[in-house]
């Protein structure tokens, strides 16, 4: 199985964040779930919040690629 996110160096990056805004790097969106829930968890135990109106999932693939159905 392929990783997800995006490789620097040894470290494979799936969550980058900056200022107020976070994002979730994965191969797929079945792979979206964990990422997530993690970023759940850090947040509540920081007592910040997750605005559901303001969260949006973006899906980017690479130029002359497809998705095997």
């Amino acid at each position: 199985m392929v990783p997800s996110g995006i490789k620097n160096g040894k470290e494979q990056l799936t969550i980058l964040a900056y200022a107020d805004d976070i994002a979730l790097i994965v191969k797929n969106e079945i792979e979206i779930r964990k990422p997530f829930v993690e970023m759940a968890n850090i947040a509540r135990k920081s007592r910040s919040q997750i605005n559901q109106e303001t969260t949006k999932c973006m899906i980017v693939e690479r130029k002359n690629s497809f998705r095997e159905k």
